[in-house]
């Protein structure tokens, strides 16, 4: 889709633009809307409107909305929250499809009755609503700002650059604009979206991307309503070669105390926004360090197309420092090549360096055609991805040839580049604000640009997002009962095509002999009833039992065991099964998260999950590939693969079994947890198989 039949395209371009509520104090918050579009030069129909005046700004105000001549793409609504819905209701008759809430007090402060009101208001005259409670939008290709923020009082309206920045809180967005503005980075829209009673942070980053001139969208996020929706966001975006990154925040874990099963305590909200982040290639933001950084690195024009960076540095100290940063990152600073080493000595003193860090020393400052030199022949060394000049007190005209070298290599050259300048506003300042210019990304810290080239690696190294191949199939776990038991959980694995260890369920002593006659001992034995979910805490579980007296003594206790904890009617049986020896206990599980759906989870089971939370998770489905990389990312994969002289194990069964839950998970809507605990994995080529599993279904109690 391009920008114009985007359905918000008006709201973002309009011609016509309403101000209700505006103030003829230009420097109030009603009355900046005013001064920042005149400022800028808005070259559409402006409408003020507020009774108590003639004229705003010199334009002619309007003593109701009523009164604009035709009608308007947009109303500016800046007003009283329980004046909001007739204004809504005066742009239905006057046919204005879009309206700019900046009024607080709505849902924000508990008032969700009037938020409903002017929603439903809105939804009867088809008129979309950003905000309440929010800051506006700004978009600088077309000199647009609808906006109150003080980021843009008094200066010069920015020049559009390639980055959008999309925040659910209206402060922080344009708190985030201001600051990285002033640190280099070329905003091209700024949107807040408030309360998002209507157009919400996804929708209005559809929009952006669009733009064929954005290279970066960043996100600060709060929480999303519509996982799906965010997640076919981020792949347009990437099917545009345009970067997403987030700053989520309120990452703790609070829906952990619900969880029932391992799986579900292991996956707090933070360690499913990790996966999700890693699955769709979404770059993470902390603080504004990134913001400002990664703002910069990604509005640049050039990717990175590998990991091995030069430093160009004029300083020895500086290079180091520089070198230590992106190796702690794992970003590698290789020593270059001997043709290259070559060509740089040329070009630098004999006490200089041409390894990498190249040290160039302060003398290179004098002489601008040698720095010109040493900059082309670090750009031409096909073994190098990416440049860093860093650069010490080089002051006064030497400042301005090192700079003017910069922005012309910069313009020109096809791979990414970064300057780390260590020098203090007074002596350096107007060097630093040429680059910004420039657009070429410029620090005054290592660590930040390290983290900021971190990033760029990460996006160059991304694999191929997951495949919109829907999983098709019928649900069948409503035709269980609504608690399950283990042997329930099993039959429903066993249709789906996972193995489930062999067993029989039987309700006396006398078909337990039978079973145990067909499956051949050491055996297994477990009570079984919906309403207990946790065995072993319930002792209503024995393993190795080796002969037929074992088994006749246990499965007396445990009828009197089972009889304890649960009503006779609810006991369901006795599983009589194999008892498995040889395998690795790892365990597979489903977590149905609130705003993605299912999230699928494997680890190493025992003390590996137990203690050191060793799992890795997806977005479910997972193919096999999928599925064995999950595995692979295990802190504790020594143990599967083979490591210190231990037998292989057969991950590829695993994988086989982690992709068929996955899929499971997308066929059944209402399972809400799954845990496999322990899935035995087994000496390589002999499969891998399901010992005991956990189904917990949407509005299934958290207390039986």
């Amino acid at each position: 889709m391009n920008l114009s039949e985007h359905p918000l395209h008006r709201l973002f371009c309009p011609r016509r633009v309403a101000v209700v509520g505006a103030s003829a104090n230009l420097d109030s918050l009603t009355g900046r809307t005013i001064k920042v579009m005149k400022r800028f030069g808005f070259s559409g129909d402006l409408f003020p409107v507020n009774p108590k005046y003639d004229q705003v700004g010199g334009y002619q105000c309007y003593k109701n909305l009523a009164d604009i001549p035709g009608s308007a793409d947009v109303a500016v609504i800046s007003v009283k929250a329980n004046i909001v819905p007739s204004v809504l209701e005066t742009c239905i008759a006057k046919s204005i499809p879009n309206a700019v809430i900046y009024s607080s007090g709505f849902a924000e402060t508990g008032n969700k009755k009037l938020q409903e009101q002017i929603l439903s208001i809105a939804r009867s005259g088809k008129i979309r609503i950003l905000g309440p409670n929010c800051q506006g939008l700004l978009n600088l290709a077309e000199k647009t700002p609808l906006t109150f923020t003080g980021a843009l009082l008094d200066v010069d309206p920015p020049k559009a650059g390639h980055v959008a920045f999309v925040s659910q809180s209206g402060a922080f967005g344009f708190s985030s604009f201001g600051v990285g503005l002033d640190h280099g980075v070329n905003y091209r829209y700024v949107v807040t979206t408030g309360n998002q009673a209507d157009v919400d942070a996804v929708e209005c980053a559809s929009y952006v991307i669009c733009d064929p001139q954005v290279r970066l969208l960043m996100m600060y996020l709060e929480g999303i309503g519509d996982g799906q929706r965010f997640l076919q966001m981020v792949k347009d975006a990437r099917e545009r070669n345009i970067a997403v990154a987030v700053l989520k925040a309120g990452r703790s874990p609070i829906s952990q105390k619900a969880a029932q099963s391992h799986t579900a305590a292991l996956t707090g909200d933070e360690a499913v926004w990790d996966a999700i982040f890693d699955q769709y290639g979404i770059i993470p933001m902390e603080d504004m360090d990134d913001i400002t950084g990664i703002g910069q690195m990604f509005g640049a024009r050039q990717r990175a197309t590998g990991d091995r960076v030069a430093i160009l540095t004029t300083s020895g100290g500086a290079g180091i420092v520089m070198a230590d940063s992106l190796t702690d990152l794992k970003i590698q600073v290789p020593e270059l090549s001997a043709d290259t080493q070559k060509k740089m000595a040329e070009n630098i003193p004999s006490f200089g360096s041409p390894r990498n860090p190249v040290d160039m020393t302060i003398q290179v400052s004098e002489t601008p055609e040698k720095f010109q030199q040493v900059l082309k022949t670090a750009m031409d060394d096909p073994d190098v991805h990416m440049v860093v000049t860093a650069l010490s007190m080089v002051i006064g005209k030497a400042g301005d040839v090192m700079a003017d070298e910069l922005i012309r290599n910069y313009q020109t050259a096809e791979k990414p580049q970064a300057v780390v300048w260590m020098i203090d506003q007074a002596h350096g300042g107007s060097f630093i604000q040429r680059l910004k210019d420039a657009g070429i990304p410029i620090f005054q810290s290592f660590r930040q640009c390290a983290r900021s080239l971190r990033a760029m690696v990460n996006w160059h190294q991304l694999r191929a997002l997951p495949k919109d191949e829907p999983v098709t199939g019928t649900p069948i776990l409503q035709n269980y009962p609504p608690l399950m038991s283990e042997y329930d959980a099993k039959c429903l694995l066993s249709k789906y095509g996972i193995p489930v260890t062999r067993e029989a369920l039987c309700t006396n002593m006398e078909e337990a002999f039978d079973a145990a006659d067909d499956i051949g001992f050491p055996l297994v034995l477990k009570g079984m009833s919906g309403k207990i979910m946790h065995k072993t805490e319930a002792d209503v579980v024995r393993l190795d039992i080796r002969t037929l007296e074992e088994l006749r003594q246990d499965f007396k206790k445990m009828r009197t065991n089972m009889q304890a904890q649960v009503a006779d009617a609810d006991i369901q049986g006795f599983l009589v099964g194999e008892m498995v020896k040889g395998g690795m206990e790892c365990i597979v599980g489903i977590k149905r998260d609130p705003v993605f759906g299912p999230v699928v989870a494997v680890g190493l089971g025992g003390i590996y999950v137990e203690v050191l939370g060793d799992v890795s998770l997806r977005h479910a489905p997972v193919d096999e590939a999928e599925a064995l990389r999950m595995i692979q990312e295990l802190k504790g994969f020594g143990f599967l693969s083979g490591a210190r002289g231990q037998k292989r194990k057969d991950t590829a069964a695993l994988a086989r079994i982690v992709s068929q839950v996955s899929k499971l998970a997308c066929v059944e809507p209402d399972l809400l947890e799954l845990d496999i605990n322990p899935v035995f994995v087994m000496p390589e080529g002999q499969g891998a198989v399901a010992a005991d599993a956990l189904i917990v279904r949407n509005g299934q109690s958290h207390n039986h």
